[in-house]
């Protein structure tokens, strides 16, 4: 009775974990159920000395007549039922053990034409938070973005749905994909559960889905199967090949546990350094994990000029990615930020050439595309950034920095109307720099009701304020900074008090733009000029100064200054091997832009 009560719990076990992972139980509700079957056994071990199984029921044992006993009849019965179950859990176990994952099955259901994919994050089936999980999910979607056959959506639109339980049709139309793939996570000590689904958005039917009971040791290869079973759903040419030992980022489980939960940090905190923080107890555990010194190099760029200091954000580039590149010199991400903050060697044409061959080797990485889409824009090649970032929002259709990347190349372009529908867009997405740009473009062509209307409005309609401005405040500012006799004066004081009330880099920066918006042209150039009096190629006024550069009727590119400061930065060099921007031409041997 013993050893069918055991063999019994275990089955029970087995069924309950399934149970509780389908129904999205947490995981005590397991661990209590694996304690009640424990206490069960003494208990059934007392009743089946004490009691007795007969023709008329169960009895007291003492009360049962010896000759009429039938205990040797059940005791054969439970050696049948313990040697079935028995040879099923040592079927199981070595199945489970030698004979690895089955072969890839996919569900007899049409293949989607349009091979694009979405990777939402998985979800976290354990008691602790859901850095793993949402690490997982993105290295998944890093893995699949570098087949070029698959159009994948960008993290930040993928992860909009994040705790939202929505009709994955739905999620389809709203990122334009076919497919969807969607999953969970339970990680208990040194086990793992990963189940994956990929499902058909057009009906909601599954295409192949998995699930993956292994030790964290085989994370690498986890992630590997996973993306070759979608190769192989999605009909694809090209499929990713499995990283042997050499090929893994680290060997330190922990180290890397850290560093999925940097991805992570990085896209639910405001302050990147939060991430980069957990990026360095990785290195700790591990000093050779290159793809951590990498990651912080992106990370770096990504704050230059917002939320750091330019120059020290591109020493830290550098210095990050040399560090990742002595490790694997194949890095690619590292090899392209190593270019962009090489102070010595840079140049703008060896900064585009070097993301030019990264977006050959990664076409779906969002990180390098923005950065080529705004490197083109910013150097005048807006036709180009144009093409650039209508493909970045097509892999990003939810991440604001597109859209208000997308709206600064429209005005650039000329093209007003459109310039404000994609502002707008970036703004319910809830960045504020959108509401800048809206409110300086009204201010720069002389609409100063439409700008103090917007203004206004902004903070109950977006939820955000321009740059501090209050709906109150807004009406008071524009006046104030208009005054003819005055208005120089009060837009000194209020620029002053913004600065010192500013939280961030950005923010200490960012209010000069109301210089250029109210026709101060002069102390702008004064600013730009200043800020750009330092040794390195990254300058802190150059966000500031493109404002100048896509909204034309300001007339900063028609100033004799913009070509004497483009000449600084080493642009001119990049014009005559490139061609003429898209607002300049060379005359008589010399650059005129307006």
């Amino acid at each position: 009775m013993g050893i069918a009560y055991v063999i019994v719990g275990w089955l029970l076990a087995q069924v309950a974990e399934f149970a509780a992972e389908n129904f999205g139980a947490p995981d005590w509700v397991l661990k209590i159920f694996v304690v009640f079957l424990i206490l069960g056994l003494p208990l059934a071990l007392f009743f089946a000395w004490a009691f007795e199984l007969t023709p008329e029921g169960i009895v007291l044992e003492k009360n049962v007549v010896r000759d009429e006993s039938i205990t040797p009849q059940t005791g054969r019965k439970l050696d049948f039922v313990i040697i079935a179950v028995m040879a099923i859990a040592l079927i199981y176990m070595v199945a489970d053990k030698f004979i690895g994952e089955p072969e890839i099955e996919i569900t007899e259901t049409t293949v989607p034409d349009d091979k694009s994919i979405a990777v939402l994050p998985f979800v976290n089936m354990s008691d602790d938070k859901d850095y793993f999980a949402d690490g997982l999910s993105e290295e998944l979607l890093n893995l699949l973005a570098k087949i070029p056959d698959l159009r994948v959506i960008g993290r930040t639109s993928s992860f909009a749905f994040k705790g939202k339980n929505e009709d994955l049709r739905e999620i389809g139309d709203a990122l334009g994909v076919s497919t969807v793939l969607e999953g969970s996570v339970r990680r208990s000590g040194d086990r793992l559960r990963i189940t994956a689904q990929l499902i058909n958005t057009d009906d909601g039917s599954h295409i192949w889905s998995e699930t993956y009971d292994r030790n964290m040791a085989d994370i690498f290869q986890i992630q590997d199967d996973v993306a070759g079973a979608i190769t192989v759903a999605l009909q694809l040419h090209l499929a990713p090949a499995n990283r042997g030992e050499a090929d893994r980022p680290t060997e330190n489980l922990e180290a890397y546990s850290l560093y999925l939960e940097a991805l992570a940090v990085f896209r639910e905190v405001d302050d990147p350094r939060i991430a980069i923080e957990v990026l360095d107890r990785a290195l700790v555990l591990d000093p050779s994990f290159a793809k951590a010194y990498e990651r912080k190099a992106i990370y770096y760029w990504n704050m230059g000029s917002y939320t750091m200091d330019s120059p020290t954000a591109q020493r830290l580039v550098y210095e990050n990615a040399s560090a990742a590149l002595a490790i694997d010199s194949d890095l690619v991400g590292a090899q392209t930020f190593l270019v962009t903050a090489d102070l010595e060697n840079y140049t703008w044409s060896r900064e585009l050439h070097a993301i030019e061959r990264a977006m050959r080797s990664m076409p779906n990485d969002d990180n390098v595309m923005y950065a080529y889409c705004w490197d083109l824009s910013f150097v005048g090649y807006h036709r180009d950034a144009y093409r650039c970032i209508e493909r970045l929002v097509d892999l990003e259709p939810l991440w604001a920095w597109s859209h208000l990347s997308k709206a600064q190349m429209l005005s650039a372009l000329g093209e007003r109307e459109e310039a404000r529908v994609s502002w707008q867009r970036a703004a319910e997405l809830g960045n504020p720099l959108a509401l800048l740009d809206i409110a300086v473009d009204h201010l720069l062509h002389g609409e100063d009701d439409e700008a103090i209307e917007f203004m206004e409005k902004a903070p109950s309609r977006y939820g955000l304020s321009v740059l501090g401005l209050d709906a109150d405040s807004s009406r008071p500012f524009v006046e104030g900074a208009r005054h003819p006799d005055t208005g120089k004066q009060f837009l000194d004081q209020a620029i002053a008090e913004m600065i010192e009330g500013a939280t961030d880099f950005w923010g200490s920066t960012a209010p000069y733009a109301w210089y250029l918006a109210f026709g101060n042209l002069d102390v702008f150039y004064d600013f730009v000029i200043e800020m750009n009096d330092i040794e390195s190629s990254w300058a802190n006024s150059q966000q500031i100064e493109y404002i100048g550069r896509y909204i034309k009727v300001a007339g900063y590119a028609a100033d004799p200054r913009f070509i004497e400061l483009h000449r600084r930065w080493g642009m001119l060099d990049l014009w005559d091997e490139r061609g003429p921007p898209d607002d300049c031409s060379k005359i008589d041997g010399n650059w005129v832009c307006e």
